[in-house]
């Protein structure tokens, strides 16, 4: 199970001049091409962009709801990787906001050792399930005939831009991949939905006692 926290953000000068630079670049090519010709379509790039960060937001958050509701402590929550820039607690968790919102990830703790590998596999399935929930109810609210059709009203657009961010990052996700970050690698959550059946119970004991570091759930954004 991935133990490292997300990759680091960038220190250097040098590091957030290229970063700034690529931004600025990408989102100026991405303005004109919007302008050029312009229709209310068009927005579904950056509507699609934007919904990155309340999805990595939601992504996480159902990883630790799922994991207080099995009776599992939280130990932190941190949204995006790189320097901790926030740090409040938000119903009664540790929660970080952190430099870049790309990925995140969740500390949970099992207090006893009942089913430890299903409430393990289940804390995985949350933070997709919340994303999947979520366009769920976007179908059940707007309909589905008018996410499939093309739309001229901004509103809409948005929320299909949402749908299929959402989508994506659960896919991303629920694919059985490692992913490298700062000192090591670390699980998807399909991979941990997978190898989380591999863990002894010396070593949920372990990490239930304190004597094990508690293993993040990740979350990529879509």
């Amino acid at each position: 199970m991935p133990f490292d926290p997300p990759d680091r953000s960038p220190e250097t000068p040098n590091e957030w001049g290229i970063l700034v630079i690529l931004s600025f670049f990408f989102a100026l090519f991405l303005l004109v091409e919007i302008a050029r010709d312009f229709e209310v379509p068009k927005l579904a790039a950056p509507f699609f962009l934007l919904s990155w960060i309340p999805l990595l937001v939601l992504h996480e958050f159902g990883h630790a709801f799922a994991a207080r509701l099995l009776g599992w402590r939280v130990d932190r929550v941190c949204i995006g990787s790189g320097r901790t820039r926030l740090e409040r607690r938000l119903f009664g968790m540790r929660v970080e906001f952190r430099t870049l919102p790309l990925s995140g990830f969740v500390s949970p703790r099992p207090v006893d050792l009942r089913h430890p590998r299903l409430k393990q596999c289940l804390v995985y399935a949350a933070g997709p399930g919340a994303e999947l929930l979520a366009v769920a109810l976007a179908v059940l609210l707007v309909g589905s005939e008018t996410l499939l059709s093309r739309s001229f009203q901004p509103g809409i657009v948005a929320v299909q831009s949402f749908c299929v961010a959402a989508l994506l990052g659960a896919a991303l996700n629920l694919l059985p991949l490692t992913h490298r970050v700062e000192g090591g690698r670390a699980w998807s959550d399909g991979l941990g939905m997978i190898l989380c059946w591999r863990i002894t119970d010396d070593e949920f004991r372990r990490l239930r006692d304190g004597t094990r570091p508690p293993s993040p759930s990740h979350g990529l954004s879509p």
